[in-house]
């Protein structure tokens, strides 16, 4: 509760404009008899004379000096609460700046990584263009080279085998790529009426071509042994190894236990071992240590990948081992001249797909 202080002078009998106030406070009111006297002067707040010599009545100030301490108490509360409320205002507009000034750097924290993120993205929008561009480009590419290619397959081929006429597909030629037929366009220009000169009896090379279209050969040349033999020269002169191959696929199949329990191997003795092995799937055999006596007979047998490069051949004068019509490809025999190596009279080989050497007299 305040209280308000107001002195009331009857000079010039004007209303104080503070007792119009508002505010809910007590209002002490002072008067002040101030009487008229002879010889007053003028004083700069009203035109009132004033008698400089007429003592002051001290009485006059009892009130005053008796509300002086609530006064005091007033004016104190006053100044302690404007100083609250001042800091109170002070902290809260601190409080504001720097809640401005998290939003400041928030912001522009906000701003940047929105702009790096585009940035990025941006980038990463880009490698994927040019990514695509080049697999475009790529793309064409390969697709004009498999227009061509389809061109260049189903482009009809007419050759000439031994006077014969025959009508194919370079798809058909191509079916195997290290045949002397898919290198034919690479190493022979055509004749005048657009054909290539093959000189080969033309017997066989229907069963040639259609072996290159479905892969197989008619069973009834399969069992054929005369008509076997042809082919396989024809096949040999085409270098069509998997065709080659083909008299061999569906032998009875020889392991390494099945031959060692067969042909038992005894390191340390030098007695030739006599091999009776016609007709079988030897595939990757060792036939290392064994004394290999020259009758032996592996003819028409599969002998891929096997070694004999350590076995010991025994020389004889009226035998020699017989390889006929065996499938020697990715064999390796000892060397030329060695121990292992006995010599013998000279004899062809069927070579399939690697060559190899044929055994001459010394």
């Amino acid at each position: 509760m305040s209280t308000d202080i107001f002195f009331n002078s009857p000079i010039d009998n004007q209303e104080n404009p503070l007792q119009n106030s508002n505010a809910s406070s007590s209002v002490v009111m002072f008067e002040s008899a101030i009487l008229e006297a002879p010889n007053r002067t003028t004083t700069p707040f009203r035109s009132s004379e004033i008698d400089t010599d007429e003592p002051l009545d001290r009485s006059q100030f009892a009130v005053y000096e008796e509300n002086l301490p609530e006064w005091k108490f007033i004016s104190d509360s006053h100044k302690s609460e404007r100083q609250a409320l001042h800091k109170h205002i002070a902290d809260r507009l601190q409080e504001l700046r720097d809640i401005e000034e998290w939003f400041e750097k928030a912001n522009a924290d906000f701003h940047n990584r929105v702009e790096e993120g585009y940035v990025a993205l941006s980038d990463e929008l880009g490698e994927r263009q040019s990514m695509l561009e080049q697999d475009k480009k790529k793309y064409d590419r390969e697709e004009q080279v498999m227009k061509e290619v389809r061109k260049f397959q189903h482009e009809k081929v007419k050759l000439n085998v031994g006077g014969q006429q025959f009508v194919t597909s370079r798809t058909t030629l191509t079916r195997d790529p290290n045949s002397l037929l898919a290198n034919l366009f690479y190493t022979q220009e055509p004749d005048e009426d657009g054909s290539y000169f093959l000189d080969r009896d033309s017997t066989y090379f229907r069963l040639v071509l259609n072996y290159l279209r479905d892969l197989k050969i008619p069973q009834n040349a399969l069992d054929d042994p005369r008509i076997m033999d042809e082919l396989m020269q024809e096949a040999q002169y085409y270098r069509i190894n998997d065709l080659l191959k083909l008299r061999w696929m569906d032998l009875p199949v020889v392991t390494q236990d099945d031959l060692y329990r067969m042909y038992p191997l005894s390191p340390s003795s030098n007695e030739p071992t006599l091999f009776n092995l016609q007709g079988k799937k030897l595939v990757g055999l060792d036939f290392s240590n064994y004394h290999i006596d020259p009758s032996s007979d592996f003819s028409g047998s599969n002998l891929e990948n096997c070694r004999f490069k350590d076995a010991w051949f025994i020389f004889d004068f009226t035998h020699q081992v017989n390889f006929t019509n065996t499938y020697l490809r990715g064999v390796r025999f000892p060397e030329p001249g060695t121990q292992r190596r006995a010599p013998g009279k000279k004899k062809t080989y069927l070579r399939c797909g690697e060559d190899m050497e044929n055994w001459e007299n010394n």
